[in-house]
């Protein structure tokens, strides 16, 4: 009998428990209901009792292989999308995986990220924007954005609310904290969706280059224009065209982008001919922007028109509370990647990653869990697998993580209290084995290593 709930369930396929373990994570923690199967028959077993929305199934596995599995599956529900992974990627294959029906064909390794946005465009194609539910209100369009913390939680809610509408976006907040994650996430949730979203860097080109990329050119326009060519604006034509940097753009080229904002045109560098184009733009600085103002460097006019909506993001060293879910996230996926399992950090590790400032931010978190997994000799990373200049930076003996004032009495400060005496209870009742711990809590090992931190529960 078919679980009604099992309309957006997916079906993981792979012999490697590794593979197995963080795809059920990785969509279980977006969710969506997830079952696994080691084996070709386990999943053809299952296919004939379960109806489901996707199975991502692994291509070489004993006993039955994926185009088995496949077979079945479409046999099943013509309308179950199969996605075939394999590390022995060949055309004939693939041409065999696409004929039998397969929706995709993904070749090891693969980004975890492209995978939960392969599912996500199936499910939107099928159900429109009727996705599964999440665990909890957040929209699709930000379930990949990693964190736990009141700021990125405020965060995403803007993101639902602003991305809907038409009208600019400037996002701000110091660099590598993950600025054009929130204009992407900001494309999904409009109904440009579908559409092309182009990012540009626009302190990475000279003023004379960064106009060629912005707006094209004709043939024959300057030296070396020997074919025309579409400007970003073109491409991002229907869709989101993402400014990063935005306050580096020189004066002059600022006065042609007002223009473009206020008339909804653009022309080509050595053209005559203004073309209509039908663009939302998001822009992105790390920059104080009315300083830049104030110091004549950057149009007052063209702020405003940018500045329809502010979003900002706070560095990590302010939202302490996302490091232990970023630090699964990162552990995953370079896991994946790199084709090990480590899973998990230790005790001293984490109190390390929470005392460290973070000047690079989440972009320099990310490097350092890369690194750890590469290193890691075990299923953990230890104090040995992290940079020196970190172990130097940081205490020997981490302190509790500080906690907000709470005004006594109110439903944080009892909330806070409450969770951690579950916490302690929890940790004696285990004899202070933590994965049993976290296991009977319904947490990952990570994020009860950070509240014992957090309450000074050690």
């Amino acid at each position: 009998m078919t679980n009604t709930n099992e309309v957006h369930r997916i079906l993981v396929v792979d012999d490697k428990a590794n593979m197995r373990q963080m795809l059920e994570t990785a969509f279980t923690d977006l969710g969506y209901g997830v079952d696994t199967a080691a084996n070709g028959q386990e999943a053809i077993a299952l296919i004939s009792k379960h109806r489901y929305a996707v199975v991502i199934s692994d291509m070489n596995m004993p006993e039955s292989s994926g185009l088995e599995v496949l077979r079945t599956a479409k046999s099943v529900s013509d309308e179950t999308a199969v996605i075939i992974v394999t590390a022995f990627g060949t055309i004939d294959t693939a041409v065999e995986a696409m004929r039998l029906g397969a929706y995709d064909f993904v070749t090891k390794p693969f980004r975890l990220e492209d995978m939960e946005r392969k599912v996500a465009r199936f499910l939107r194609s099928r159900q429109g924007n009727n996705l599964p539910p999440a665990q909890t209100w957040i929209h699709p369009s930000v379930q990949h954005m990693v964190g736990a913390s009141a700021q990125i939680r405020r965060l995403m809610k803007l993101i639902v609310k602003v991305a809907p509408t038409n009208s600019s976006v400037l996002i701000t907040g110091p660099s590598g904290v993950g600025k054009e994650l929130v204009a992407r996430a900001i494309h999904e949730a409009s109904a440009r969706r579908d559409q092309a979203f182009v990012a540009l860097n626009c302190a990475a080109l000279a003023p004379g280059v960064l106009e060629s990329e912005l707006f094209g050119h004709e043939k024959g326009a300057f030296t070396g224009a020997e074919d025309q060519r579409l400007g970003r604006f073109e491409k991002a034509h229907k869709g989101t065209l993402f400014l990063d940097e935005v306050g580096e753009i020189d004066p002059r080229i600022q006065t042609k982008l007002l223009r473009v904002l206020q008339e909804g045109e653009v022309e080509r560098v050595g053209g005559g001919e203004p073309m209509k184009i039908d663009v939302r733009i998001v822009a992105a600085t790390n920059r104080d922007l009315r300083e830049a103002i104030a110091e004549g460097t950057f149009r007052e006019d063209f702020y405003y028109r940018l500045n329809v909506f502010s979003l900002e993001v706070s560095g990590l060293r302010e939202r302490r509370d996302d490091i232990p879910a970023l630090v699964d996230h990162f552990l995953r996926k370079f896991s994946l990647e790199l084709g090990k399992e480590v899973l998990s950090v230790d005790d001293d590790v984490i109190g390390i990653l929470l005392s460290y400032p973070w000047p690079g931010n989440v972009r320099e978190l990310e490097n350092t869990i890369e690194r750890a997994v590469v290193l890691a000799e075990t299923d953990s990373v230890t104090r040995d697998d992290l940079p020196p200049h970190m172990l130097q930076t940081a205490s020997t003996e981490p302190e509790a993580v500080p906690i907000p004032n709470r005004p006594e009495g109110s439903l944080i400060e009892k909330t806070d209290r409450l969770e951690s005496d579950l916490i302690q209870g929890a940790l004696e009742r285990f004899r202070w084995n933590k994965t049993k711990a976290a296991e009977h809590l319904g947490l990952k090992r990570t994020t009860l290593q950070y509240k014992i931190k957090k309450y000074g529960l050690e």
